[in-house]
């Protein structure tokens, strides 16, 4: 890279670290509009935690109602906080509606 393309960089993160901390407005915004009916509602299910990077949060191996969006999943942590996680810390599964009922009410009387 020469060096006035470094110096344009540099002079960017600058300025982003700037509109960052709200001292200076952005030199320019984008704007773009995002058709509604490709957002896909997150689906609600049960999944299995097969892995955490909190154990005091998420018990791996233990099931939680869980939604699951397009790139994440919301689970309800050990402390009863909503919590966004990587799909990959879950596995979803297929359970029959008695045993979903079961749950949910278990869920709800913890």
């Amino acid at each position: 890279m020469d060096k006035k393309r470094f110096e344009d960089l540099k002079e960017s993160i600058i300025e982003a670290g700037k509109v960052m901390r709200g001292e200076l407005k952005p030199s320019r915004e984008f704007t773009f509009e995002i058709d509604s009916s490709e957002i896909k509602p997150p689906i609600e299910t049960w999944a299995i935690c097969i892995e955490t990077d909190d154990d005091e949060l998420l018990i791996t191996g233990k099931v939680y109602p869980v939604k699951i969006s397009l790139d994440a999943v919301w689970v309800r942590d050990e402390e009863g906080e909503a919590t966004l996680c990587p799909k990959e810390f879950f596995l979803p599964i297929a359970l029959p509606q008695k045993v979903k009922r079961k749950l949910a009410n278990l869920a709800q009387a913890a």
